[in-house]
């Protein structure tokens, strides 16, 4: 005879789903992009390790993917983490394309780093250097058409800085249009994560402004003795900003740019949002640069992983489907095998990147 203390246990047992419900489970509450990368190009490419036989699937690697992206933002955490930054700083109202926001940011960065001897024999004005480095992410301001954007920025290298100083230099690289900062000391990794989770917030092609640069133009050709001869000129044109809105100093994280790259870029994949601060790091000129990317190329060239195409192109959306389902049933058998596919720390950032998503879009679907 079975006591109801034992009945009470027996009623607690879980039942483990058959792999049908748990599949049709994760459809229904539309949780899929926790287990695999849904990009087209990707569920038809695999990786293979040359040396041990293992195959992974492919990954999109981009920001706004909500398996990639909280993916990326994870391991930025981590690398961000051993840099061990000291202070957290905003920069409030810096801008409303990117293009503008980067050049307040680079002025500020400098009227920091360089100091000022003062003028006179006096020295009116003069203020000490403060050698930092720095980690920073722009962000988009809910009001944007009144703030634009802001940076937020995890320095290093000084375990103070004078508000009065970051203010003074913001009202500078503005013309005087902004001059609120915030500067805290990190004494948690909480600012770590609250810089990080503005990562998956791409920037929209209008808003990332324009810049000038010079061009060959090749005119109306003329006939010199008979001979038809191409008449070419310089000339500033506009052409869209390649400002980057993920930047960090060179000396900010505890390798070289070239060892970085190599550990982080080749797993997070896509780093055509990141750029080093050149004009704030004097000691990284072009050559050392090309050295640096040279390195790196040859570094991924020894890998033993290779891509390659598992399946072929199709426009067939219900190959799409097909590939997708068979992309979800292959990650829950790996799930109940007991195979870790994600982390608590991703799982937190893929909901809010998936709250964020729902927002735009259900603004989206009412100005239509």
């Amino acid at each position: 005879m079975v006591s109801e203390s034992g009945q009470g246990a027996a009623a607690r047992v879980f039942v483990v789903p058959s792999l049908e419900s748990h599949v049709a489970l994760i459809q229904r509450h539309q949780t899929e992009t926790l287990l695999f990368c849904p990009d087209p190009w990707a569920l038809r490419h695999r990786y293979i390790n040359q040396e041990t036989g293992e195959v992974v699937r492919a990954r999109c690697d981009k920001w706004e993917c909500l398996y990639c992206g909280p993916r990326k933002v994870d391991q930025w955490r981590q690398l961000i983490k051993l840099a061990e930054p000291t202070l957290f700083v905003t920069l409030t109202k810096v801008g409303w394309t990117l293009e503008e926001a980067a050049r307040v940011y680079t002025t500020v960065l400098q009227y920091v780093r360089r100091g000022s001897k003062g003028l006179g024999p006096h020295r009116v004005g003069a203020r000490p250097a403060y050698p930092l480095e720095s980690f920073a992410v722009l962000e988009e301001h809910q009001d944007f058409e009144r703030v634009g954007f802001h940076w937020h920025m995890l320095v290093k290298g000084v375990d103070y800085l004078p508000k009065q100083v970051v203010s003074d230099a913001l009202r500078s690289a503005t013309k005087g249009r902004s001059y609120i900062v915030h500067v805290a000391s990190v004494k948690k990794m909480h600012a770590v994560g609250y810089v990080t989770k503005y990562l998956t917030k791409e920037i929209t092609i209008e808003k990332r402004g324009m810049r000038e640069a010079l061009r060959e133009v090749i005119g109306r050709g003329v006939y010199d003795q008979g001979n038809l001869v191409e008449r070419r000129s310089m000339q500033t044109v506009e052409v869209l900003s390649r400002a980057r809105r993920i930047r960090y100093t060179r000396g900010f994280f505890p390798a070289s740019t070239a060892d970085l790259r190599l550990r982080l870029f080749t797993d997070v994949g896509n780093s055509d949002e990141i750029a080093i601060d050149q004009a704030v790091s004097p000691d990284l000129d072009a050559q050392d640069e090309w050295e640096e990317s040279a390195e790196t190329a040859q570094a991924v060239k020894v890998s033993s992983w290779v891509l390659y195409e598992h399946e072929e192109f199709s426009r067939d959306i219900e190959d799409y489907r097909a590939r997708r389902q068979s992309a979800l049933v292959e990650s829950v058998e790996s799930l109940r095998d007991g195979r870790s596919l994600y982390s608590r720390r991703v799982v937190s950032i893929w909901a809010y990147q998936r709250k964020r998503l729902d927002v735009a879009n259900g603004k989206r679907v009412g100005k239509e």
